[in-house]
């Protein structure tokens, strides 16, 4: 099991021993650098020695030996008898000049051999230097000194952690807490290990150091960070609550909090938040990705636009920074909303982009297509997903698929507003032979079934929408001899009433034209069928009273 993520790991070996009872040195110690250095560049003129020590460990961890070197010289300066001074400017020399380094931390020990602050310092100088064996001898230095001191087992249990043995480093942490049932920064420690292992035990932890002090605010970080972590999003906003009311939080803490916000559909909340965010960090891929996300949510289109242009502007900084599928979704929908369909459809386009072998996203694109009567763009990508699905699609999925197109033609031919009355036409006699091939092939695989044939006597009246042409007729006799062979079923009523509707007019049609009798005893055959069905059917019976000589 994996223990720490990688902005943890370069946290987890602490100096929490060197400063008990100190923020600063918990802070430094939980891998909060930032707040460290702003707490001991407060107590500087207090504190020298201890303060500019802690600076110089802090610069150290961000690799900046220099700056680090010039904290260490002015902790000496602060206090020439500061122990804490000199281990650190030994601790820089340990590689370049040990034997000279070595014999200066011996010293040091010497005058402080029953000091456990002192000797894990030292411990903690051999450790950064990569002298395992060497730290190892101070800290059982340490334990000897004082066995019941919690930060010689805090010590252990960060070494234990940063080697991927959570299950040690607790029970390191524990014995901790066993000496001390008031150390925090045991608990925290030990949390930390724990959410990795029992969540219940890591919050119980956390919620122990609250008890022991309600102000301690890393714990309320902590507590929340974890609860949001494992999407327990009303416990993660009670604590960062909490945690904020201090005013010393980070941009990370406003997204996760604003994050929870919005999980729990604390839309003005979520905005709050973000919009606090954004103040500090304008260019935040995360806050800008939930703007528009609560944008789409409080239907604020526009809002939820504007911060969709600028999300999918962002530069990404690195490669972890990667669109979600909900991005691409969220943009199209408030462009959608807005109008805008032509690139709602571009934003589906890269929402496939992502995983182009995954053949069921077309599928899902033209259902939410459909849903925003988006026809044109449902049958591209229902196409897309007929054309690559393999044997997976059948008979449905071609009946869908002219659904979509027969729906795109009937959009298009009352389209003004893009297309002229001619462009119009043709577009949507393009959409109806696209629909009427893809009905042809469900009546070709369910020939037994009345649904395909129905379809393209409905598609083919689209076409030929004066019965001039009879384009419609041979498909829906065929609707007729299919729903009869099955035997009556009064569910098929409406669709025999439409068939015998179309056939009895076609053939008064048809008699205009010739004059044959053949023609107007058709006229008034199909029209007996429709009052059969129902008798009190206006145009049924205006046809079979022409037929009729009435």
């Amino acid at each position: 099991m994996k223990y720490f993520s990688g902005s943890i790991l370069s946290l987890v070996i602490s100096i929490s021993a060197l400063a008990q009872n100190s923020p600063g040195s918990d802070y430094l110690s939980l891998g909060e650098l930032k707040l460290a250095k702003e707490y001991f560049q407060k107590v500087a003129t207090q504190s020298p020695a201890e303060a500019n020590y802690y600076l110089g460990e802090i610069a150290f961890r961000e690799n900046k030996t220099a700056e680090a070197k010039s904290y260490y010289d002015r902790a000496v300066a602060g206090d020439p008898e500061s122990a804490l001074g000199a281990i650190g400017l030994a601790k820089l020399q340990l590689k370049s000049n040990p034997k000279a380094a070595e014999d200066q931390l011996k010293e040091i020990q010497k005058k402080n051999r029953k000091d456990v602050t002192v000797i894990l310092a030292i411990a903690q100088a051999y450790l950064d230097n990569g002298m395992k064996e060497k730290a190892m001898e101070k800290l059982q230095d340490a334990r000897k000194a004082n066995k019941k001191s919690p930060y010689v087992y805090i010590f252990e249990g960060d070494m234990l952690a940063k080697e991927n043995k959570p299950g040690d480093a607790a029970m390191q942490y524990d014995q901790a807490i066993n000496f001390d049932a008031n150390c925090v920064l045991a608990y925290m420690k030990g949390a930390r290990v724990y959410e990795f292992i029992n969540r219940k035990t890591a919050t119980d932890m956390l919620k122990k150091v609250i008890e022991i002090n309600p102000d301690y605010s890393m714990a309320h970080k902590a507590l929340a960070d974890v609860s949001y972590r494992d999407g327990f999003y009303p416990e993660a906003i009670a604590a960062y609550k909490e945690y904020f009311k201090g005013g010393n939080y980070a941009i990370e803490d406003i997204t996760r909090y604003a994050a929870a916000e919005y999980f729990t559909q604390q839309y003005d909340e979520a905005k709050a938040l973000i919009n606090e965010g954004l103040g500090k960090e304008p260019n935040n891929f995360v806050l800008n990705r939930l703007s528009m996300y609560t944008g789409n949510e409080q239907k604020d289109y526009a809002a939820a636009v504007s911060a969709g242009d600028k999300f999918f502007s962002l530069p990404k900084t690195n490669d972890t920074i990667k669109y979600l599928k909900q991005d691409y979704l969220s943009y199209a929908n408030s462009l959608s909303e807005s109008g805008d369909k032509t690139r709602a459809i571009e934003q589906y386009k890269k929402l496939i982009e992502l995983d182009p072998s995954n053949v069921d996203i077309y599928k899902e694109v033209a259902t939410i297509c459909a849903n925003e009567k988006m026809y044109a763009g449902a049958a591209e990508f229902y196409g897309k997903y007929v054309s690559l699905g393999g044997e997976k699609i059948d008979a449905q999925d071609f009946y869908q698929l002219g659904n979509y197109y027969a729906n795109a033609g009937r959009a298009v031919k009352n389209d003004t507003v893009n297309l002229d009355a001619e462009q119009a036409k043709a577009k949507s006699i393009e959409f109806y032979k696209l629909a009427d091939g893809a009905f042809t092939t469900v009546t070709e695989r369910i020939p037994d079934s009345h649904l395909g044939f129905y379809q393209r006597a409905r598609t083919n009246f689209e076409l030929d929408p004066d019965s001039e042409f009879g384009l419609a007729k041979p498909h829906y006799e065929k609707t007729v001899e299919v729903i009869l062979a099955k035997g009556a079923n009064t569910d098929n009523n409406r669709i025999l009433i439409e068939a015998y509707s179309y056939l009895s007019y076609y053939y008064y049609l048809q008699y205009d034209k010739t004059k044959k009798a053949e023609d107007k005893a058709s006229v008034k055959l199909y029209a007996e069928k429709v009052l059969e069905l129902d008798p009190a059917n206006a145009n049924g019976k205006a046809l079979f009273d022409f037929a009729s000589g009435k």
